[in-house]
């Protein structure tokens, strides 16, 4: 069963003459245990697919399924859950709680929904940390952290509460060359090693051969790249 199938899926803002089409008639599927770089340029519709996918913006009409589940009928508390569950979200701004420690940080997504920070949640809280080599700075607040710190804390949560899919917006953007290179092995081991589905948003170059497959988005419309990374997914272990 695909992770993300979207079909026929549409996103327009304003109204009237002041409409922009920002999503047309999408069809996209994301196969279980891929990762799928999605490349464009800036106002092409990247972020607005991701965050339609992720159900934190509806889409004007369509389909949406993850996991086999279809999200467009849900109501705003099931939202909530499903997001909670199913979802977890890399934001190019990190997004970072500025007053909790790193641990904290993750700590915090399994509140969402009402879920319960319990023993279990601690231990994995824990792993992760130590995991993506942040053992040490589990007490550190975000304002201690580096930016490659930041965003390994950012992988962290997303990972959390061991979702299928995982969708990821420009995660080297405010990163040097080694640090985002670092960034990308580190996302794409912890991906690969979960088995989880992802798609990763970019327009940095460094981060193209990461993928599985690339598809491209102009002006809201889709487009499978002709220089697919399956080859480069070889090189990234």
């Amino acid at each position: 069963m695909p992770a993300l199938e979207m079909s026929q899926v549409r996103k327009v803002y304003g109204s009237d003459d002041q409409q922009v089409v920002a999503l047309h008639d999408v069809d996209l599927t994301v196969d279980d245990d891929e990762m799928l770089i999605l490349v464009g340029p800036s106002g092409s519709g990247k972020t607005t697919l991701l965050t339609v996918a992720g159900a934190l913006l509806r889409p004007t009409s369509g389909s949406i399924k993850v996991g086999g589940t279809e999200i467009t009928d849900l109501d705003d508390r099931q939202l909530a859950r499903f997001r909670r569950d199913q979802v977890g979200f890399v934001f190019q701004s990190v997004n970072l709680v500025p007053f909790l420690t790193a641990r904290e940080n993750l700590l915090v997504v399994r509140q969402f929904g009402d879920a319960k920070v319990d023993a279990r949640a601690k231990k994995r809280a824990d792993q992760l940390l130590d995991e993506l080599g942040l053992g040490g700075r589990g007490h550190s607040l975000p304002s201690q952290l580096s930016g490659g710190q930041k965003q390994r804390v950012a992988i962290g949560r997303a990972l959390m509460n061991e979702p299928p899919l995982v969708l990821v917006d420009e995660p080297t953007s405010a990163l040097d060359s080694e640090l985002g290179k670092q960034v990308m092995d580190l996302l794409r081991r912890e991906i690969k090693d979960r088995g989880v589905s992802a798609i990763v948003v970019t327009h940095d170059e460094r981060v193209l051969d990461y993928g599985d497959r690339r598809v491209r988005i102009v002006d809201g419309i889709l487009s499978s790249a002709p220089d697919a990374a399956a080859a480069g997914a070889t090189s990234h272990p």
